[in-house]
C-alpha cells in the first residue's frame, strides 16, 4: 500500500520495537522499550538515520519517546504492521504479523478472543479503510471502540436490516466473513455506542425500529450475554423481554 508513506528504515524500526517489546515481556523486564542505538547496531542503520526515521514515526503517532534515545511502539504502529501484512506487504513476515496480533489483543482488551477472530476483524477493518480511502495513519485506532467506526455502514440505527448483513453488504464481503469476526464487532460496539445493563446482568446496545409516529420496537444490535457471550442482532427471548419491560416502565 503506497499510502502508508513508509520506507524500509521505518519498517525496520517498528519491527525492532515490537520484537523487543515481546521479548521484554517473556523475560519479565520492567522496561519494555528499546534504544535507537541498539536498533542501529543490530540493523546496520546509521544512528543519524535511525533518529531521523524515528522522528517521522513519532510525528505519525506510530512510536512514542519514553526517555532519551528510548522508544516504544504504539497501538497504531502495531496495527500498521498487521495491515501491511494483510496488504501482502513483502517486508512483513508471518512471525511479525502474529506478534502484532497478540499485541493488539492486549491493547484492545481482546485476550479472551483467539487470533483467528482478531485476524477476521482486521480483514474487515482493512476493507473499511480501503473503502474510505484511508490507512491507519489517517485513522483513530488507538482503541477497539474507535476502530469499529470504519467497518460500520451508515444507517445502522434503524434496526431494519440485520447488522451482519449490512456490514457484509457495505464492505463487499460474505456473511461468513462477518460472522467470523462477530464477537469482536459486538464487543467493539458495546464500547463504542451507549448500552444498557439488563436485570439479568447482560449488557446490550439497543435501537428502536419502526415508524415512530405509529409504533416502534427495540432491536438488539449487540449484546454480551452472561450465558452466550458476545453476539450481534440477538433474538434471545429473555433479553428482549427484559428490554421491552425496561422501555415500558
Amino acid at each position: 500500500m503506497s499510502i502508508y508513506y513508509l520506507d524500509n528504515y521505518h519498517i525496520l524500526i517498528l519491527q525492532a520495537l515490537l520484537l523487543h517489546l515481546i521479548k521484554g515481556k517473556v523475560r519479565r523486564c520492567s522496561r519494555n522499550l528499546d534504544s535507537l542505538y541498539y536498533i542501529s547496531m543490530s540493523t546496520g542503520m546509521s544512528i543519524a538515520t535511525a533518529y531521523r526515521k524515528a522522528l517521522d514515526l513519532m510525528n505519525l503517532g506510530l512510536i512514542e519517546r519514553v526517555s532519551k534515545g528510548h522508544y516504544v511502539i504504539t497501538t497504531k504502529g502495531v496495527l500498521l504492521l498487521a495491515m501491511m501484512y494483510l496488504s501482502n506487504g513483502g517486508s512483513i513476515n508471518k512471525d511479525v504479523f502474529e506478534l502484532a496480533i497478540d499485541k493488539l489483543r492486549e491493547d484492545w482488551d481482546l485476550e479472551e478472543f483467539d487470533r483467528n477472530e482478531v485476524i477476521s476483524y482486521l480483514k474487515l477493518l482493512y476493507k473499511g479503510f480501503n473503502k474510505a480511502g484511508l490507512s491507519p495513519l489517517n485513522a483513530n485506532v488507538n482503541s477497539l471502540s474507535n476502530s469499529v467506526y470504519y467497518v460500520l455502514p451508515d444507517g445502522i440505527n434503524n434496526g431494519r436490516i440485520s447488522l451482519t448483513h449490512s456490514i457484509a453488504e457495505y464492505l463487499g464481503v460474505s456473511i461468513d466473513e462477518v460472522k467470523q469476526a462477530e464477537r469482536v464487532i459486538a464487543k467493539a460496539l458495546l464500547d463504542y455506542l451507549p448500552s444498557i445493563r439488563l436485570r439479568d446482568g447482560c449488557r446490550a446496545v439497543v435501537v428502536l425500529a419502526g415508524d415512530q409516529s405509529i409504533r416502534v420496537s427495540p432491536v438488539i444490535l449487540a449484546i454480551k450475554c452472561r450465558i452466550r457471550g458476545y453476539s450481534l442482532n440477538s433474538d434471545c427471548p429473555v433479553a428482549l423481554s427484559l428490554i421491552h419491560k425496561a422501555f415500558n416502565e
